[in-house]
């Protein structure tokens, strides 16, 4: 039996799971990319956009495989 439920009831409104990780994964990419901006380490990326993108699959894996099951 699996631990999440399938949907999420927030206030008699369910939420897919899914659109509850791109979410959080938007927001922790928003967080890493203005790290990154800070640090001045967006320099060395050739491509600004696509590496947003590319991050922000990380963080859905990454928060898929170990906080919200999909």
């Amino acid at each position: 039996m699996e631990s999440f439920p399938h949907e999420l009831a927030i206030s008699d409104v369910y939420l897919s799971p899914f659109l509850v990780v791109i979410v959080l994964a938007f927001i922790a990419t928003s967080i890493t990319v203005i790290l990154l901006n800070k640090l001045k380490l967006s320099k060395l990326m050739m491509f600004p956009s696509l590496s947003f993108v590319a991050i922000m699959l990380l963080f859905v894996v990454a928060i898929d495989n170990f906080f919200i099951k999909i």
